[in-house]
């Protein structure tokens, strides 16, 4: 998927911005009983998930459904992990500023929680994949390691890289859009991002 021209307008932005508890599951497994997903060792619960929903709800005003969620951590750490890759320096300072900047343009002086973030963190990176190479192999790469090494629950539905690069090129759009405009929490539109497929309905893009 090439980058436009006009998505470069968000790279000077991004290049200039200053899972929870162990687990056993195995790849090809059903996650462990109050699970929603697991990847590399680390389990990502379901109180987890509820607990950044309430982040992106309660605190950055921006809802989130539960599939969004668990699509964005299950490819955070695993981005981390690959910033490299895209020539990208990243510190988690940037998140946490971009945290307080979705605080402050609601009026609100109060610091975010870890919670919120991680949840900008993932949002934040995901934008940055998305726009900062020329191409997004790097980001397909990561996302078809996620589909081979995550383990879900049939609530959870399965990872699917195909539905993410899918669900990622939609808020490409709607984030360049809201940048140009001037809006300083652009990057908050990549929580709409899911890589999940419910029983019986692939490519669902909320829950």
């Amino acid at each position: 998927m090439k980058m436009s021209v006009r998505h470069r307008v968000l790279s000077g932005v991004l290049a200039g911005a200053a899972v929870l508890l162990a687990g056993c599951a195995v790849p090809g497994q059903p996650a462990a009983p109050g699970a929603a997903a697991a990847l590399e060792g680390e389990t990502l619960t379901n109180e987890r998930v509820s607990t950044l929903q309430a982040a992106w709800s309660d605190e950055a005003s921006e809802p989130a459904g539960r599939r969004n969620v668990i699509t964005l951590e299950l490819m955070r750490e695993p981005l981390l992990a690959a910033t490299d890759e895209i020539g990208y320096e990243y510190h988690r300072t940037q998140a946490e500023q971009q945290a307080q900047v979705v605080l402050r343009v609601q009026g609100i002086e109060s610091e975010p929680s870890e919670a919120l973030v991680d949840a900008i963190e993932a949002s934040f990176l995901l934008a940055a994949f998305t726009l900062l190479p020329e191409d997004t192999s790097v980001l397909q790469s990561v996302a078809e390691q996620v589909e081979a090494e995550a383990v879900t629950n049939s609530r959870t539905g399965d990872f699917s890289a195909a539905a993410f690069m899918e669900s990622a090129a939609t808020a490409v759009q709607i984030a360049t859009d809201e940048a140009n405009q001037g809006s300083p929490v652009w990057f908050v539109n990549f929580n709409n991002v899911n890589g999940l497929t419910a029983p019986d309905a692939p490519w669902l893009a909320t829950e």
